[in-house]
Formats: C-alpha cells, sequence, structure tokens
C-alpha cells in the first residue's frame, strides 16, 4: 500500500505518524498521535481543495494511506450520520475541524438482542475522540450547519460492522466498496 494523494503530507498539519503496522499504534504511540493531532495546524488551503458536500449522504475523502495510517476528511451537511458501526481492528481518532457534531456510543450484546445506547457526546471545533476497537458508536450533524471532521486510522480501515440497533444484528462493510467513500 502506498500514499493515495501525494499532494497531502502528514506533516503538513505537523502530524506525526509512527510506523506501526498490523497492529496499530501502541499505547504511547496512541498518546503521541492524540498529542500531535491537539496541535495540528489547521490550514484550510491543504483541505479546501478536498471538501465536497452532498446532500443524499455526508462525503468521505481519503487524503492519505500507507501501511500504517489512514487519513479521511469527513463533509457532514445538517442531519447527516453514520450508521451505527465499530472499526473493526483499527484505533482511530477524530479530530472536529469545523462545526459540530455529536457521537452517540452503543453497547452491542450480540445478534437477537436489542443494542442500548449508552449516551451523546458533543464535539467542537478542535475537539479530538478516539475509537477503539471496541467503539460502537454512530458520528451525526445534529446542527444547522456543515461539519467537517479529520479521521486517522491505524492500520488503515480494512473493513468495519454496521449495526442493526433493534435487532443487534452485526454486518461485514468493506468501507472503500460503500457508496459513501469516494476518493
Amino acid at each position: 500500500m502506498t500514499s493515495t494523494s501525494p499532494i497531502f503530507c502528514p506533516a503538513t498539519l505537523g502530524l506525526t505518524l509512527p510506523e506501526c503496522g498490523d497492529g496499530g499504534p501502541s499505547p504511547q504511540e496512541q498518546q503521541a498521535v492524540l498529542a500531535s493531532l491537539g496541535t495540528a495546524k489547521i490550514d484550510w488551503s491543504v483541505f479546501g481543495p478536498h471538501l465536497a458536500f452532498d446532500t443524499e449522504v455526508y462525503v468521505r475523502r481519503r487524503l492519505y494511506l500507507n501501511t500504517s495510517w489512514e487519513i479521511l476528511l469527513l463533509c457532514w451537511l445538517p442531519g447527516q450520520h453514520t450508521a451505527i458501526h465499530d472499526h473493526g481492528e483499527s484505533w482511530g481518532s477524530t479530530l472536529v475541524l469545523m462545526g459540530d457534531l455529536v457521537e452517540s456510543q452503543y453497547k452491542w450484546h450480540g445478534r437477537g438482542i436489542p443494542m442500548d445506547m449508552k449516551g451523546d457526546c458533543p464535539l467542537g471545533e478542535r475537539q479530538i475522540t478516539v475509537e477503539t476497537q471496541s467503539t460502537v458508536h454512530v458520528v451525526s450533524n445534529r446542527s444547522a450547519a456543515p461539519a467537517v471532521s479529520l479521521h486517522l486510522y491505524s492500520p488503515p480501515l480494512r473493513f468495519l460492522h454496521a449495526y442493526d440497533g433493534l435487532s443487534g444484528d452485526q454486518n461485514y462493510v468493506e468501507p472503500a466498496e460503500s457508496r459513501f467513500y469516494t476518493r
């Protein structure tokens, strides 16, 4: 796997991403990435060409990909949201670049058992959230304005599971094949 976008380099934003392979970052590397993300330089001349909004569904743009990391830019119009999902075997972190999002966490009990919503966490500009391999959530734009978020995953998202909150059904999804994923 090589970078899919030679015009985007994590260092452009002040991000330092360790080479960590299939296992993802260690806890110490995760903390270093979060610290780097917390001080990232938001340069709209870098992100601007990748901004895209769709009236039907939020837009995902891959900015960077190597064997250790994937970086996505997500663009949200008011009312748009993900399905209930996890991140497969990947550790991730999200930085809200513009606007407001809400993360709603869920507890999966197994197939045939309704899921419990554990709670909502509002996320404003410059706020960061972490997605572990056990995170099951929905991210939504409940505000009246567009929002933009930056997502880092290690290892890159190869698969995830989408869930039905009422039945507990879990479905395997390959993100690159989904309608909402663009390059």
